[in-house]
């Protein structure tokens, strides 16, 4: 496997930067008398930025906030054991690594549309059938050692939105140990784990993965909420 420092037609960095400012003044050298001043513009600009960009700034800038961007991957479609810690691209189905400058720069794919939706899906969970639901049930905070009414705290990532429960506690946020994560995608994060979400996932639906322990769950009678809003949201559940 090729280290990180090469791109997929064995150039380095400092070649496909070379390339790109190479072709910049190519293409300043080809332009005809009367060619518009913004065309010279956009090419100065390029050729201005050329020796700043490499694969990883643009990684960083761009395919980091893109929803087909994962920090990590399986090595293979059914190996959940093993997890390659490398950028990859959901899109191109490739590591990042194996892609070239250019073909990063030249990228269409770039959308964050599955990530607002993900999140104005737990939005709509939270307050639409959680709140609603759990209204009268209380956690208990062993260390207070007080009950209090459910509270909740949406976290965003690419694949997935994680919605913890909780309390609030002089403006901190105590988790209770009760968390439900709603992916789009296996995520290397869930480790081995991941065989048993991708075996109650059904192709194109998102999975509800409830994290609490079922004792937890027993006090607080909560299992027929979670398998409702599953229902409701078409969603596949599976309990970690």
């Amino acid at each position: 496997m090729k280290d990180d420092g090469e791109e997929e037609n064995g150039k380095t960095e400092d070649e496909s930067q070379g390339e790109l400012l190479f072709a910049v003044r190519a293409a300043e050298q080809s332009l005809p008398e009367g060619t518009s001043s913004s065309i010279w513009e956009v090419l100065a600009f390029v050729e201005g930025m050329a020796p700043f960009l490499n694969r990883g700034t643009l990684i960083e800038i761009k395919c980091k906030s893109c929803d087909n961007y994962a920090s990590s991957f399986f090595s293979g479609e059914d190996e959940f054991g093993v997890v390659e810690p490398r950028d990859y691209c959901h899109a191109k189905k490739q590591p990042l690594h194996h892609l070239s400058l250019f073909t990063i720069a030249k990228c269409q794919d770039y959308s964050q549309d599955a990530q607002r939706a993900l999140f104005e899906l737990a939005e709509s969970v939270v307050t639409e059938d959680l709140r609603p639901a759990l209204a009268n049930k209380k956690l208990y905070d062993r260390n207070a050692f007080a009950s209090y009414d459910v509270d909740y705290r949406i976290i965003q990532k690419r694949s997935m939105v994680c919605i913890e429960f909780g309390h609030e506690d002089e403006g901190d946020f105590v988790e209770s140990g009760i968390k439900i994560c709603i992916l789009r995608r296996l995520d290397p994060g869930f480790g081995k784990d991941s065989a048993r979400i991708k075996a109650v996932q059904t192709y194109g639906r998102p999975v509800m993965v409830v994290m609490a322990a079922r004792q937890i769950r027993r006090q607080m009678d909560i299992d027929e909420v979670f398998e409702k809003i599953a229902e409701k949201r078409e969603m596949d559940m599976v309990y970690l």
